[in-house]
């Protein structure tokens, strides 16, 4: 018999991009593709505002640092025009998926809840082939 994944997931949530002007940003995917954009959310406490680019399958998050200290900051620092800063994907259940890669040595990092408050954590870099992966609850409904 198989065995279960180690982190079970769902499907692929979203793309966050680092950018230097959330406004910029989203007139660009709105003007050159003509998606949709949502209205910009502030989360004050990571120091960062975000907007959605809404597409059928997936969607992409844009993010700006509203002041220093913010990990935006840190990474338009080393990045000035921006770029992918991580991306998302679902899981049913975020304790099963968090003990799943502490069993495999995968170092979880930031964990807590998003601003819709969605339970998440991220999968250090290091341990995940270069990339920075959040992993997010996505809780089907009963």
């Amino acid at each position: 018999m198989d065995e279960p994944p180690t982190i079970p997931i769902d499907k692929l949530d979203h793309i966050s991009i680092a950018v230097p002007s959330l406004d910029l940003a989203s007139k660009f995917y709105i003007e050159t593709f003509g998606c949709e954009v949502s209205d910009p959310i502030d989360i004050p406490n990571q120091k960062m505002r975000i907007a959605y680019v809404i597409l059928s399958n997936v969607k992409i998050e844009l993010m700006e640092a509203t002041g220093p200290g913010s990990t935006i900051t840190k990474f338009l620092e080393r990045n000035p025009a921006g770029g992918i800063h991580h991306f998302c994907l679902t899981t049913p259940d975020i304790t099963v998926a968090a003990k799943g890669a502490r069993a495999k040595e995968i170092k979880v990092i930031g964990d807590g809840v998003s601003h819709d408050n969605k339970n998440l954590f991220f999968l250090h870099p290091k341990d995940a082939i270069g990339s920075l992966i959040e992993i997010e609850e996505n809780k089907k409904d009963i």
